[in-house]
């Protein structure tokens, strides 16, 4: 923690520190002392390490945020629930604490969980990475709507890296847009290697030909998502980030799962 502290300390004079070079860069002709040409083979072996080394910094910025979210949370859980909005007979409690004790998943940083809110894109990468402990040093994105400055960019492209995510057509990932079960259901499909095995009789509103139906099948088969008591799943409404607790935490327990 301290390191990572320290680390923290110097990103913003090391951010400085560039900047004022490329100030100091555009001060004469190019090709001069003050301007000189950047070829690209120096680029790569000077600045892409710098962008490398920043992104992995903000990473673990963001996983610092975590953390003391989660402090926070521990502490008031010793005098009351885990979030004000989280009572003890909420449906979804015990898969939501299963995961905040786990570091997958955070409140909203003032006692708050939001758990009826729609999970966006971009944490639900966050969250899936956090759950398979994957590397997030040294992968790129190769969507034009996630800059290198994004919160979740080391998380949106180990996600990608590894299969989980894909974007859009036009090469975009839309990372504030909200996720539909489908799409939630395609997620942990690739995340954790599910397979339909016929054991349940589909659902009314998922015709064989849907793009993710194969996902949707393999969620229920596997015990992760029945649908609803009305024989339905409904693909493309937004998942919560309650469900998605629920999804995910039946998605790495197999002892959470319907039996």
């Amino acid at each position: 923690m301290r390191n990572k502290f320290r680390y923290l300390i110097l990103l913003p004079v090391l951010l400085g520190f560039l900047a004022a070079q490329a100030v100091s860069a555009g001060s004469g002709p190019p090709g001069s002392s003050s301007n000189p040409v950047i070829t690209k083979s120096y680029a790569d072996k000077v600045l892409k390490p710098v962008q490398e080394r920043v992104i992995a910094l903000q990473t673990e910025l963001q996983s610092l945020r975590g953390e003391a979210s989660d402090l926070r949370t521990a502490l008031a859980r010793l005098n009351g629930p885990m979030f004000s909005d989280v009572p003890a007979e909420h449906w979804a409690l015990g898969d939501i604490e299963y995961m905040v004790d786990r570091g997958i998943i955070n409140g909203m940083g003032d006692g708050t969980f939001a758990p009826g809110s729609a999970a966006r894109r971009s944490e639900v990468a966050a969250m899936l990475v956090k759950a398979l402990d994957l590397p997030v040093a040294g992968a790129e994105v190769n969507f034009k709507d996630v800059s290198a400055g994004h919160w979740a960019y080391g998380y949106i492209a180990a996600a990608q890296k590894a299969g989980i995510i894909s974007g859009f057509p036009g090469g975009e990932f839309k990372p504030n847009d909200n996720v539909t079960r489908a799409q939630m259901a395609i997620m942990l499909e690739r995340a954790y290697g599910l397979e339909k095995s016929g054991a349940t009789a589909g659902f009314k509103d998922v015709r064989t030909d849907y793009w993710a139906y194969n996902a949707v099948l393999s969620l229920a088969d596997n015990g992760i998502s029945r649908g609803y008591p009305d024989g339905t799943f409904r693909p493309a409404i937004s998942v919560s980030r309650a469900e998605v607790a629920v999804l995910l935490a039946k998605a790495m327990d197999p002892d959470r799962r319907a039996k």
